[in-house]
């Protein structure tokens, strides 16, 4: 992995993410999703990344000048982005919504494992476990950042 990769890949990543929520997401939507996003996503990313991967050394990143702490910069702007897509396309009904959830989840693991195959991430207790670890993780987050999102919008939208 050279740092030039390294300089393309992890902007890349986030502006790959931003594209479709500045294209997608009405105007007048945006501040709101992207408050969710932000909280949801960059901040407990944040979080999982100083629990799971610095605490309990299950994985790191290697971002090169883009890291501090052990966290990558780029990345919780990415999940940021993410979970604005995620919340904006968010189903309604239950039968949608289990699928809607795995698929995300299987997404962000898929992602997990291009990064490793291309020296960007690197899961210290085999490809295998990180993975189903990583789903669990997933599965858990999405679900719960849905909940949150559906109980909190009501009370979002009777304050305007």
């Amino acid at each position: 992995m050279s740092l030039y990769n390294n300089l393309l890949f992890w902007p890349g990543l986030a502006i790959g993410f931003a594209i479709p929520t500045i294209i997608l997401i009405p105007r007048q939507e945006y501040k709101k999703f992207f408050i969710f996003g932000f909280i949801l996503g960059g901040l407990v990313d944040v979080l999982s990344i100083l629990v799971f991967g610095n605490l309990l050394g299950e994985f790191s990143y290697l971002a090169g000048p883009f890291m501090t702490m052990g966290i990558p910069i780029f990345v919780p702007v990415a999940f940021t982005f993410v979970w604005m897509l995620f919340l904006y396309f968010l189903p309604v009904r239950l039968e949608f919504l289990i699928p809607y959830i795995m698929g995300f989840a299987g997404f962000s693991v898929f992602i997990g494992a291009v990064e490793q195959n291309l020296g960007y991430f690197q899961y210290h207790r085999g490809l295998v476990r990180g993975s189903l670890t990583t789903l669990v993780v997933f599965l858990v987050w999405f679900s719960l950042s849905a909940w949150v999102y559906r109980h909190y919008l009501p009370k979002l939208d009777k304050s305007h």
